[in-house]
């Protein structure tokens, strides 16, 4: 699991004009994301996510709100290779990292984050 001080409504958006506050390095395993467990992040934070498939498998991340609507996503990725999305979060509240490859998603790949108040 993948914890984070973040948010929940459809209010992340990847097309921010500010600059990047923090970089959040993601690897995808089979199944599984794994990040720093001590990310914080505050409303208005225009936050870099880097995926790097470490896996046998071909991975993606989608970043989704409260909702569960995509916000923004970095592609499929091959195994050994990397790719970034950048978010900002103008709201509070829980938000999902999910690999919707394949069965992945029903297998457990998922993450939450919360934007804190």
């Amino acid at each position: 699991m993948l914890s984070a001080c973040g948010g929940g409504s459809d209010s992340g958006s990847s097309e921010a004009s500010g600059e990047i506050t923090q970089t959040i390095e993601i690897t995808a395993t089979e199944y599984a994301f794994g990040a720093d467990a001590a990310t914080t992040i505050d409303p208005g934070e225009l936050v870099e996510f880097r995926l790097l498939n470490e896996g046998d498998l071909a991975h993606e991340l989608q970043i989704l709100d409260g909702n569960g609507r995509l916000i923004d996503r970095v592609e499929q990725l091959a195994p050994g290779a990397s790719g970034a999305v950048a978010v900002e979060f103008d709201e509070p509240g829980v938000y999902q990292l999910v690999c919707d490859i394949d069965d992945h998603l029903s297998r457990g790949q998922r993450a939450t984050f919360r934007v804190s108040e």
